[in-house]
C-alpha cells in the first residue's frame, strides 16, 4: 500500500513538472558594466497548475551567484520580472562572460543568451599636445566612458612625475588643469590618470590612461663667470657665460652677447659668444683704474656684473746716450721718488708724471764710461761734466730765440681768433635759450616726465580708490600686461620712448592710463570721449598698441614680452582739479588681467565685450581654466578702422609738426 502511494506521488510530481513551460521572455543585454541594474523577465504557463521554488542564477566563467529565488503558486500563465543590482553584496566579484540560469529545484530549466561585465572605463584624451612650459598651467581634456556606452561620473587621480593632483569626473567630462611648477625639470614625465567609480565604498569600475607630458627647458637666469675680479690693465680678461634652465641646470651654445662698458656706462667693445664657452678681453695698459661692467644677455635673460681696474704706478725707462727718458706708462699719476745710480754712487729725486707725460734728464759725471742702471735697466754711457749729477730739460731744450718768437706769435693770433669765434657764438645761444624758453612754455603742459632708471609715468595723476563718490559709467577698459617688468622697470632699452608712444595714443583718443605694477590699464570713460559707444575705439587703439609693442621688438634689444586684453564694465568717475579718481566695480579689472596674462601677444577680447561689438569683430573663441575670451582677427567694418587709422596718422603728423617748430 505504501509503494502504490509512494508511486502515485512521483506520477503528481512529474505531471505538475512536464505540464509547466517556463523561459526568459526578456533576455539581458549584450554588455553591462559593474553597478548596473540588470531587468530580465521570465514567462511561466501552468498546465493547470504550477507550485514550485524557481531559483535565477548568474553564472559567470567559474563564478555562480543566485540572485533570485521564490516559491510560485500558479493557476494561469505568469510573466515574473527579475531586477539584478550588480553590485558585490549580491554578485561578489563575477565579471566578464555571463549568463543567467532558471533552476526548479536542482534542475535547469532555462539559459539566457551570453552577455558581458565589464568593470572598465574607457579614457580618451582630446587634442592632447603635452609640451609645456614650467611655470604656467597645463589643461586635459577629453572623455571617460563605460563599456555600456554610458558616461562616467567619479573621481580621478592624476600623476606627473612626483606631483599627484585629484579631482571629480562628472558626466564623463575629463576637464582638468593643472600648474606646472617653475622648478619642473625640462625633459618627458610620466603621466598617469586613473578613474575610479564607487558607490558606497566599493569600487565598481576603473580606468587608466598613461601618457607623457613634455617640459621645456627654459632659461631661467644667466651666470657671469670671470677668472678674476681685479685685474691690471694691460691684462687678458677671461670668463664665460653660463646660462641655467629651471632646474639650475646649465644650458651650453646659445648665442650670448657681451658688452664690456667704462666706469661712465660707455660701450667699449661688443663680444659675441656662445654660453658655455671661454671668452676674452683685452683691457688697455692705460685704463683708468676705475669699475668697469660688463652687461650678457642670451635670449630675453640678462644679467650685469663687474670687473675693476687696480692701480698700477709703472714708469718705463729709456737711456739714449747722456739722456734719462722716463715716461708715465702706468694709469694714475706718479709722484714718488725715483731711483738710478750712475757707477758706484745712487741718485734719488722727486718725479711726477701725469699719464702719458715724458720727461728727459741729462746725466752728468766726471769725464768717464759709467754704468747707469735703473732697475733692471743696465748701459754703459759716456758722460761729462763736473759732478754727478741729474739735470731735468724740457721738450723744447733745443729751441733758439728765433723759434720762441715765432710760437708767441702764433699763439696770439690763436688766441684773437678764438676770442672773436666766442663772441659771436654767444650771441648766437643766447638768441638760440630765448626761443627755448618760449617754446617750452608750450611744451611743458604736456610733457612726460622720465626719470633715470625708473619706468615712465603717465602725466595725468590718475587714483584708483576704494570708495568714492562721482558718477556712474560704462568705460572701455584695455589692459596690457608686462611679463618681463622686472627687466624692464629701469625703462632702459627704449622701453620709456615706447610707453610714451602709448600713453600719448591713449591721451590723443581722450582716455586715461593707470599703472598697477606689470599692468598698464588704459580706460575710455564716457565723461571724457563725449560718447557711450567706446567699445570700437577701444579696440582700434588695442590694434595700434600692438603694433607700437612689435615695432619696438624689431628696433631694440631689450624686448618687451606682452600680452593685451580688453574688455568693458561699469566705474564711479570723479574727476577732480589736477588728478581723476575712480573706482572699479565688480571684478571685470580682475578678469582684465587674468586675460592680458594669458595673452602671448595677442589681443583677447572678454565675453560681454565681444557681445557687444556684435559680428562685425571677428575673432576665435579661448578658453583659459574655464574664462571664455576671443582673440581678435580683424574688424569687417573696414571703413570705421581706416578712419581711425586716418585720424591718428594725422594727429601723429601735427604733432611732429609742433616738435619742428
Amino acid at each position: 500500500m505504501k509503494k502504490i502511494f509512494f508511486g502515485l506521488l512521483v506520477v503528481i510530481f512529474l505531471i505538475s513538472f512536464l505540464s509547466a513551460s517556463i523561459g526568459f521572455e526578456v533576455q539581458p543585454q549584450e554588455i553591462y558594466n559593474r553597478g548596473d541594474l540588470v531587468k530580465i523577465s521570465i514567462k511561466i504557463i501552468p498546465e493547470p497548475i504550477f507550485e514550485e521554488v524557481v531559483s535565477v542564477l548568474l553564472i559567470c566563467n567559474s563564478d555562480e551567484s543566485e540572485v533570485y529565488k521564490e516559491f510560485l503558486s500558479l493557476t494561469e500563465e505568469k510573466i515574473k520580472e527579475i531586477e539584478v543590482s550588480l553590485v558585490s553584496s549580491l554578485i561578489g566579484n563575477s565579471y566578464g562572460s555571463c549568463k543567467f540560469q532558471i533552476k526548479l529545484g536542482n534542475s535547469l530549466v532555462a539559459t539566457s543568451n551570453n552577455f558581458e561585465i565589464s568593470k572598465s572605463i574607457k579614457i580618451d584624451f582630446l587634442n592632447w599636445g603635452g609640451i609645456f612650459d614650467p611655470g604656467f598651467p597645463a589643461s586635459i581634456t577629453g572623455s571617460a566612458i563605460k563599456e555600456n556606452g554610458n558616461p562616467t561620473n567619479g573621481i580621478y587621480e592624476l600623476k606627473v612625475g612626483e606631483l599627484v593632483f585629484l579631482g571629480e569626473i562628472i558626466n564623463g567630462e575629463i576637464n582638468i588643469i593643472f600648474d606646472v611648477p617653475e622648478n619642473f625639470s625640462a625633459g618627458e614625465h610620466r603621466l598617469n590618470l586613473t578613474i575610479l567609480e564607487k558607490k558606497n565604498g566599493e569600487i565598481l569600475n576603473y580606468g587608466n590612461k598613461l601618457s607623457f607630458l613634455i617640459v621645456r627647458q627654459v632659461p631661467t637666469n644667466i651666470e657671469i663667470s670671470l677668472n678674476q675680479k681685479k685685474i691690471m690693465p694691460g691684462e687678458q680678461l677671461r670668463g664665460k657665460i653660463i646660462l641655467h634652465d629651471q632646474t639650475g641646470k646649465t644650458i651650453s651654445g646659445e648665442e650670448a652677447y657681451i658688452a664690456i662698458k667704462d666706469a661712465s656706462g660707455r660701450i667699449i667693445e661688443k663680444i659675441s659668444s656662445k654660453t658655455g664657452e671661454e671668452f676674452a678681453y683685452n683691457t688697455e695698459k692705460n685704463d683708468s683704474p676705475s669699475i668697469f661692467q660688463i652687461s650678457v644677455y642670451s635670449g630675453e635673460i640678462i644679467n650685469h656684473g663687474n670687473f675693476e681696474i687696480i692701480e698700477n704706478k709703472e714708469v718705463e725707462s729709456e737711456i739714449i746716450e747722456n739722456f734719462l727718458i722716463l715716461t708715465n706708462v702706468g694709469n694714475v699719476d706718479y709722484n714718488e721718488n725715483f731711483t738710478l745710480s750712475i757707477g758706484m754712487e745712487n741718485i734719488s729725486f722727486p718725479l711726477f708724471l701725469k699719464v702719458g707725460q715724458t720727461e728727459r734728464y741729462k746725466l752728468t759725471a766726471p769725464d768717464g764710461d759709467y754704468e747707469v742702471s735703473v732697475k733692471e735697466l743696465k748701459s754703459s754711457v759716456f758722460l761729462s761734466g763736473n759732478a754727478i749729477g741729474v739735470v731735468k730739460i724740457g721738450e723744447n731744450y733745443s729751441l733758439n730765440f728765433l723759434n720762441y718768437a715765432i710760437w708767441i706769435i702764433v699763439l696770439f693770433i690763436l688766441s684773437f681768433g678764438t676770442y672773436l669765434v666766442f663772441k659771436k657764438e654767444r650771441k648766437r645761444k643766447m638768441f638760440s635759450r630765448a626761443n627755448k624758453v618760449i617754446n617750452s612754455k608750450k611744451v611743458s603742459i604736456e610733457s612726460i616726465k622720465i626719470s633715470k632708471n625708473e619706468l615712465l609715468i603717465p602725466s595725468k595723476k590718475i587714483e584708483l580708490s576704494l570708495s568714492i563718490t562721482g558718477s556712474k559709467q560704462t568705460a572701455t577698459i584695455g589692459c596690457i600686461f608686462l611679463k618681463n617688468y622686472d627687466i624692464l622697470m629701469s625703462g632702459e632699452g627704449g622701453v620709456n620712448e615706447t610707453l610714451s608712444r602709448i600713453y600719448n595714443l591713449v591721451e590723443e583718443s581722450k582716455g586715461f592710463v593707470y599703472l598697477n605694477n606689470s599692468y598698464i590699464f588704459f580706460i575710455l570713460a564716457p565723461h571724457f570721449t563725449k560718447t557711450f559707444k567706446n567699445q570700437k575705439e577701444g579696440l582700434l587703439i588695442s590694434q595700434k598698441i600692438k603694433e607700437i609693442l612689435k615695432e619696438h621688438n624689431k628696433k631694440f634689444k631689450q624686448k618687451m614680452d606682452f600680452g593685451i586684453s580688453l574688455n568693458s564694465g561699469e566705474i564711479i568717475l570723479n574727476p577732480e582739479k589736477g588728478k581723476v579718481k575712480f573706482m572699479s566695480l565688480g571684478t571685470f579689472m580682475t578678469l582684465g588681467k587674468k586675460l592680458a596674462s594669458f595673452s602671448d601677444g595677442e589681443i583677447l577680447i572678454s565675453e560681454n565685450l565681444k557681445t557687444i561689438l556684435g559680428v562685425e569683430v571677428k575673432g576665435s573663441l579661448m578658453e583659459f581654466g574655464g574664462i571664455k575670451s576671443y582673440k581678435f582677427e580683424n574688424i569687417s567694418d573696414k571703413n570705421v578702422h581706416s578712419t581711425f587709422i586716418k585720424g591718428f596718422l594725422a594727429r601723429q603728423e601735427r604733432e611732429k609738426a609742433k616738435e619742428k617748430i
